[in-house]
């Protein structure tokens, strides 16, 4: 079985305040994360053990590298 590396999800079913915002440190891209999305990725690393912070493939150029962004 063949596993996606994507999520599926209706975006009209979340509410306009509930997206983080990401940014790659590679690249400077930034986009929104459904923050149920960053929030269980979070809650899983916590339950194995590893209190870093969550991260993601960046849509650019596909390297684990968009992290939340900092808020100034």
């Amino acid at each position: 079985m063949k596993m996606s590396c994507c999520v599926d999800y209706d975006e009209s079913l979340i509410a306009k305040d509930s997206y983080i915002e990401m940014k790659c440190i590679n690249c400077g891209h930034e986009e929104k994360m459904p923050s149920f999305i960053y929030g269980e990725e979070a809650d899983y690393l916590l339950d194995i053990g590893d209190d870093e912070p969550p991260y993601f493939q960046c849509s650019n150029h596909h390297k684990d590298s968009l992290y939340r962004k900092e808020i100034q």
